[in-house]
């Protein structure tokens, strides 16, 4: 006789009964079965698992429990994933944010770009079990910034496709490629190729007043301008995966950027001299470069699962390297009446290179279901670069060498770290304690001057507390706190002075680390039929935080007041305020957010010797975007953005506004992908800007090329074996 009792896990609904989940497993705490039930001859327990869920730092999204995007693909996927979206051309952002990194089975995926557009494109939803996205990463997270973790079924038994393809915009750019993956039951290769030409600009436009330490005007300026770049590229991936046996795996990847950009340029300046040999003056600049460049990257990973309750052991090893193969530009002035200072210069970079070579390893071993500890280690070492700028006028055809601006510079830094994580379940409450402290090092030497030589090491404990609570009605709770430290880099610390030909840029040796406490209050709920609701408190404080500020000096060189930038301490930085995110999701296919936030940014900087400049100010940023898939074909974007006034030391932005729309098709059974993106709808996409330095006034205006319409084809060949399994049903 076989019964089945329902009872129990309606996530408890009578006896409170709580879950933790743990990769893909659900462990349920103590349950009381009355004594009817208990003589049953045999008994199912079943609940169903949350769509959205937290645990320690992360927000997790169960794509595998989401039957309704099962035929979909990961793009499809990741729209439903809490604060992350996909435009038509692939474009993962998080928050309003671009510069998110994208992992892989809780591995950095190392994608980037056009491949990394293509594979979230391509690969099936039915390949992904959850995504994690996590916006406060623990120590276990070396690099600080958010990141969106893929978590896979590894259930594919074989997967392989050609695809190929081809972008392009009307600014314009073109860009080609070609992808090729094969996958069986033990081994996977990803090849991707690609070609870009693109031509981008910028206009510009500006005024700025400099003063003397009295207040008097020493100078005044004006001036327009307009820059035109137009690069060649092409970026080559290579990687693989393979399972040894059911525990063993090892995975590889490389890859080559090679690339020629070119720039043309020019500038039209209006000068008002007050103090030092007084005078107007006005003049054309004409300018122009060539880079060729070269690098390449790879690695290897390997990971050992001792058994099939998370014990793992992984090792990854990784190395890069860059180089100029040339870099060059040319400049010349012309004067509007005074032809005797007119003047034309040729600089160049002979020699530019440098390698780096990167290790990290963990171990992972959990006590049961409540506890997981974590372990690991990481460093890096960047081989000796030399760098060498030569600086030439060019008088009646001849080249001379111009001593005060040709340099020799040559750095190194290596660093490493350790880090441990404890975390320790008790029934819906998840505590997440982490902690990462190593050395950095960095030096540099500009001419061989022991004044101008950089030699610093930078301790950097990093602790980190993730605290996460789930009600029984499917209310979320986070809170987090994180310490980061950030060290200046050999051109931030040297005492060295490069001169341009208006104006000058030094180093700061006196600058500290900048250390930030980051604290973050979050609350989310999904609701059935409507879509997920949640509002986050957040504070940053930073200490030292370094930033770079004009200002004006009189220059024994130049014979002048002229201004120049040097990194500065800012004594006090805070950012405080909240955001409020609703996800209207009535289908797996169609969503609607609202993202609005309001801060408050506070700062006071000594930026001279006893004098000090401080401003706070409220902020705002308002996004809506809008996704829907339609006739499982057809999806369609918009995403609509503005932010209000914003302050930085000593600067003033005004607000900007955006709007974007996208078209985007799979078509033949997704053999063909076409998609139409309009950026910048209005072109209303602007910088402006005030300067606030009580000895260097003015602002200006930027512009970039924001509003263009771009296209782009896709064909793809062969067979997607999880997609199929999709559609006929298949579940985990």
């Amino acid at each position: 006789m076989k019964h089945t009792a329902l009872v129990l896990l309606l996530l408890g609904a009578a006896a409170g009964v709580g879950y933790a989940q743990n990769n893909d497993s659900i462990v349920l705490d103590s349950l009381y079965i009355p004594e009817s039930v208990r003589q049953l001859e045999e008994m199912e327990i079943s609940a169903e698992r949350p769509l959205y869920s937290v645990d320690g730092e992360k927000q997790m999204y169960n794509v595998g429990d989401d039957p309704s995007v099962q035929t979909g693909t990961a793009s499809d996927a990741l729209q439903n994933a809490p604060g992350v979206e996909v435009d038509a051309e692939g474009n993962i952002t998080l928050r309003g944010s671009q510069s998110v990194e994208v992992w892989i089975d809780d591995r950095p995926s190392h994608l980037s770009g056009e491949a990394l557009r293509q594979y979230i494109k391509t690969l099936p939803a039915g390949a992904i079990e959850r995504i994690e996205v996590i916006t406060n990463p623990s120590a276990r997270y070396g690099g600080g910034g958010p990141v969106v973790n893929l978590v896979m079924r590894r259930k594919v038994k074989r997967n392989e496709f050609l695809s190929l393809g081809a972008s392009g915009n009307l600014r314009p750019q073109v860009s080609p490629w070609a992808s090729y993956v094969y996958t069986n039951k033990r081994f996977s290769i990803n090849l991707y190729a690609e070609y870009d030409y693109s031509h981008t600009w910028t206009n510009q436009s500006g005024s700025s007043t400099l003063l003397t330490p009295a207040g008097d005007t020493s100078a005044m300026r004006s001036y327009t301008s307009r820059q035109d770049y137009y690069r060649h590229g092409s970026y080559l991936w290579l990687s693989g995966h393979y399972d040894i046996d059911t525990q063993r795996t090892v995975s590889f990847w490389g890859g080559a950027y090679p690339s020629l950009a070119t720039c043309k340029g020019n500038t039209n300046m209006q000068w008002d001299e007050r103090i030092y040999s007084p005078g107007d003056y006005s003049y054309r600049t004409a300018f122009s470069s060539r880079d060729v460049n070269w690098g390449t990257f790879g690695g290897v990973d390997y990971t050992h699962r001792f058994n099939d309750e998370g014990k793992q052991f992984w090792l990854q090893l990784g190395g890069n390297t860059h180089a100029y193969l040339l870099s060059e530009s040319d400049e010349t002035r012309t004067y509007d009446v005074l032809s005797t200072l007119d003047y034309a210069t040729h600089d160049s970079y002979p020699s530019n290179s440098g390698v780096g070579l990167s290790a990290e390893g963990g171990y992972t071993l959990p006590f049961g279901q409540k506890w997981e500890l974590e372990v690991g280690a990481a460093g890096d070492i960047g081989t000796p670069s030399h760098y060498a700028f030569t600086s030439d006028s060019i008088i009646d055809g001849v080249a001379v060498r111009d001593r005060l601006r040709s340099y020799e510079m040559s750095e190194s830094s290596w660093s490493y770290s350790v880090y441990t994580t404890l975390l320790r379940r008790f029934g819906n409450l998840t505590v997440k304690l982490g902690f990462r402290a190593g050395h950095g090092h960095t030096e540099g030497t500009w001419n061989g001057h022991t004044s101008a030589t950089v030699d610093r090491t930078i301790i950097e404990p990093l602790p980190s507390v993730h605290l996460t609570y789930r009600t029984k009605n499917m209310h979320n709770f986070s809170l987090s706190w994180t310490r980061r430290v950030a060290a200046p880099d050999a051109d931030d610390l040297t005492s060295f002075i490069t001169y341009g030909t208006e104006n000058y840029s030094v180093g700061n040796p006196d600058l500290k680390t900048t250390v930030s406490q980051n604290l973050e209050g979050r609350w989310d709920k999904y609701f059935d039929g409507f879509g997920n609701v949640g509002a986050e408190l957040f504070w940053r404080a930073e200490q030292d935080a370094i930033s770079s500020i004009g200002d004006v000096a009189y220059s024994e060189v130049f014979g002048r007041e002229v201004s120049f930038t040097m990194p500065h301490n800012i004594g006090d930085a805070d950012l405080a305020g909240g955001t409020l995110n609703v996800t209207y999701r009535p289908t797996a296919f169609f969503n609607l957010r609202l993202s609005a936030s309001a801060y408050n940014y506070h700062y006071r900087l000594m930026f001279r010797p006893g004098e000090w400049t401080e401003d706070a100010a409220w902020s705002g940023r308002l996004r809506l975007n809008a996704w829907a898939k339609l006739w499982k074909v057809l999806q369609v974007f918009g995403t609509v953005s503005y932010t209000t006034r914003q302050i930085a030391p000593m600067n003033i932005h005004e607000p900007t506004f955006r709007t974007d729309l996208g078209l985007s098709a799979d078509l033949l059974d997704r053999k063909l992908s076409l998609y139409l993106n309009v950026k910048d709808v209005f072109g209303s996409d602007g910088e402006q800007w005030q300067t606030t330095n009580p000895y260097y006034q003015g602002g200006g205006r930027r512009t970039h090329g924001s509003q263009y319409m771009s296209l782009g084809l896709t064909l793809r060949f062969g067979k997607m074996e999880l997609e199929n399994m999709a559609r006929t049903g298949g579940q985990n």
